[in-house]
């Protein structure tokens, strides 16, 4: 089996790009309200041809789950730079 059929399955994170800052999923944030829609997700890699390239890196406005279209929106009372509201998640800038 040569280099170029080996099949690699890629383990993404949930992750959400947006104005220079890669957000992850924060699933212990806990409650949530949105305040301003900044824009939508653009691109989404899981189901797309990249999927399975490791070395794909996204983009502002792209997203690893989130459906293209999903609104992103800012969360009342905490800076943009912190944290972000995707499909009613809370996605932060925190460390992976």
């Amino acid at each position: 089996m040569s280099a170029s059929e080996v099949q690699t399955k890629v383990e993404w994170v949930d992750t959400v790009c947006w104005n220079g800052h890669k957000y992850i999923l924060d699933q212990d944030f806990g409650e949530a309200e949105a305040d301003e829609k900044l824009g939508e997700v653009s691109f989404s890699l899981v189901g797309s041809e990249e999927e399975n390239n490791p070395t794909y890196q996204l983009k502002d406005g792209e997203a690893t789950f989130a459906s293209p279209g999903s609104a992103i929106q800012s969360v009342a009372g905490i800076p943009v730079e912190e944290a972000i509201l995707v499909e009613d998640n809370v996605y932060t800038t925190r460390e992976e």
